[in-house]
């Protein structure tokens, strides 16, 4: 039987004043409140005080140094590895589902390197739309095959238990803008254990409320997978986890040349676009049926604009990345009040 002790929660926060409080209040209903940490990344709001009313364990840093960097601080600071048997990486815009930890339990029998929780989007507009089918196919086809596999090829930043002793194992200083992604590569290879999903720990977060930000958010995943792909030579077809990247790397680049293919004839652009149109909107249906999250249908015919923006910005992110000799940043979108 494990202790409450042996968890713990860390929120790394920027400028997260719109959301902290919510984020905080859903953690304490799943966590003690002395188990949460927020580290406050140089944050020029509200955010730290705002943390300290929810009664949490606060560490607010003067100079913004970055995602990464922050969690390794407030890990050194407190000395969790140390103290705790698990510790969770979450979001500022995040909240936990009650059941999270009560799921997770389930898997600690099994001593995993790291427990990967599913990832749910708000009712909130068109892009949430898109976001709850597109998670929904992803938990419900992908990440369970990639389970079965052993080869699960990305543990969210905002839903990822870590065991302590495999968390001291990795570096935390990553050098791409998707950590996530890095850390996940990493264990696979050191070959720290076992990362294993668990489909009923649900974790609600914010996305993108406009196009612009949509773009920014997609766009800065791409950069940071293309960073990882060429960093850790995931090329090379040495390993299980490479040949399940490569394969959906491929799926990418099939869709770039059946649009090319219609774009350059012409006549079948048509049945082309209907396809698609129709192969997306029964996924959907059936997705959503499963889910029984039905409010996203409406906008079904308009998900095929996504896969497009999809698309164009993967392989937009692979030219900025072979390309530009500038250091990427983390670029975050627009908050809004989820208590509304």
């Amino acid at each position: 039987m494990l202790r409450t002790k042996d968890f713990c929660a860390i929120v790394p926060a920027y400028n997260e004043e719109k959301v902290i409080t919510e984020s905080l209040k859903s953690l304490k209903k799943v966590f003690d409140r002395s188990d949460i940490y927020v580290v406050s990344d140089g944050s020029t709001d509200g955010t730290a005080n705002l943390a300290r009313l929810q009664g949490v364990n606060v560490l607010n840093l003067v100079e913004n140094c970055g995602k990464a960097n922050a969690q390794e601080k407030v890990i050194s600071r407190f000395r969790l590895t140390n103290r705790y048997s698990y510790i969770l990486f979450t979001d500022a815009d995040s909240r936990l589902e009650m059941n999270f930890l009560d799921e997770a339990k389930k898997y600690i029998s099994e001593k995993p390197a790291l427990i990967v929780g599913t990832v749910k989007s708000e009712r909130k507009g068109i892009i949430s739309a898109f976001r709850t089918f597109e998670y929904g196919l992803s938990h419900l086809v992908y990440k369970r095959a990639q389970n079965f596999i052993k080869a699960i090829t990305v543990a969210p930043g905002c839903a990822s238990l870590y065991n302590s002793r495999v968390l001291e194992r990795l570096d935390l200083k990553s050098q791409t803008i998707t950590e996530d992604l890095d850390l996940t590569i990493q264990i696979y290879k050191k070959k720290l254990g076992r990362i294993v999903y668990s489909p009923k720990s649900n974790v609600v977060t914010q996305d993108p409320e406009s196009f612009k930000d949509y773009w920014k958010q997609v766009t800065r995943w791409n950069i940071g997978t293309w960073q990882n792909y060429f960093l850790h030579r995931l090329y090379r077809m040495n390993s299980k986890y490479n040949a399940e990247m490569n394969y959906l790397f491929i799926d990418s680049f099939l869709w770039l040349a059946t649009v090319i293919i219609a774009i350059l004839y012409p006549v079948v652009l048509v049945n082309f676009l209907l396809g698609v149109l129709i192969t997306i909107y029964c996924c959907a249906f059936i997705i959503l049926l499963i889910e029984r999250r039905y409010w996203p249908l409406p906008y079904a015919p308009i998900f095929p604009i996504f896969y497009f923006i999809n698309i164009i910005s993967f392989f937009y992110s692979l030219f900025r990345v072979v390309l530009s000799k500038k250091k990427f940043i983390w670029n975050k979108v627009n908050r809004y009040d989820s208590a509304q």
